[in-house]
């Protein structure tokens, strides 16, 4: 039994599971920004299918990564002995299997979106220690996260609807990702990433300005996020606190917050039911890294 369980441990280690929360975030923004509704039937397997794709990109994370690991992150499951090299290369391709299929009943489009996913994940994970530009191709990753929803739930979509928000979604992946090279190599974490974070909040506040929109509901949500910014930040940035791991733990919860941004125009949507999901990464964090 306690085998079992460790073995069951090493599994959600390898997925790095406490981060799902964040995905189906990602999700069901997408989902209601194209007005999909409250179709269950569709949404099980969009959700299902999402989280499998991100389970494949993180075991192929661990089989790209298992000589940096041994050297850097000796506890990681492959360096410490306690799955091989082959079995988490071929658990990440059953991940990739099982997504598509849950998505190709979708259609075309959306497969096609889901295609181009896997690829950018691939790309990623193979070249993410090599190249500069790898964090942007992780952002890449998360902001076709809207857009597969969208087309789920609608079919073709016009993509050009969803580029603000997912851009947004997109470089404030990317700028966690600058941000966390620091946490496991003797680099020092670029802090100009930084910057990055912000961009959601930036765009938010530029479209309230150009756009009929309701301010409230928007500007609420970005004063959220930035007071979790700023709980996270100011610590790192004044060196009173050096714990990247835990800076970007709780950055990447907060990825929960920039789909409440994203969706707080909107009128009618559960915007602050996401917050559930915010939450429960926060606790999953706590059993199963994040990183």
């Amino acid at each position: 039994m306690k085998s079992l369980l460790e073995g069951l441990r090493t599994l959600l280690i390898l997925g790095r599971v406490s981060n799902l929360p964040t995905v189906w975030s990602n999700l069901l923004a997408g989902w209601f920004l194209a007005d999909g509704g409250n179709d269950c039937a569709a949404l099980v397997p969009l959700l299902l299918g999402g989280s499998f794709l991100y389970l494949g990109g993180m075991y192929l994370n661990d089989f790209c990564d298992a000589d940096f690991d041994a050297r850097y992150c000796p506890e990681r499951p492959i360096p410490a002995g306690k799955i091989s090299r082959r079995s988490v290369g071929v658990l990440a391709v059953l991940w990739f299997a099982a997504g598509l299929a849950c998505l190709i009943p979708f259609g075309w489009f959306t497969t096609g979106i889901a295609l181009l996913l896997i690829a950018a994940i691939v790309l990623y994970d193979f070249r993410h220690k090599d190249v500069s530009w790898a964090p942007l191709t992780m952002g890449f990753c998360r902001f076709l996260l809207y857009p597969l929803a969208a087309a789920a739930a609608v079919g073709p979509i016009l993509l050009w609807c969803f580029f603000p928000a997912a851009t947004a979604l997109g470089l404030y992946v990317a700028g966690i990702t600058y941000l966390a090279r620091g946490e496991s190599r003797p680099d020092k974490p670029v802090r100009w990433a930084l910057l990055l974070l912000l961009l959601p909040v930036l765009l938010s506040v530029g479209m309230c300005v150009l756009l009929p929109y309701h301010y409230d509901r928007p500007l609420l949500f970005c004063l959220l996020f930035l007071g979790w910014m700023a709980w996270l930040l100011i610590p790192f940035w004044c060196k009173t606190n050096r714990s990247i791991g835990r800076v970007v733990s709780g950055l990447l919860a907060g990825i929960v917050m920039i789909d409440m941004i994203a969706i707080a125009p909107v009128s009618g949507l559960p915007t602050t039911g996401f917050l559930l999901f915010f939450a429960l990464a926060l606790f999953l964090q706590r059993i199963i890294p994040a990183t």
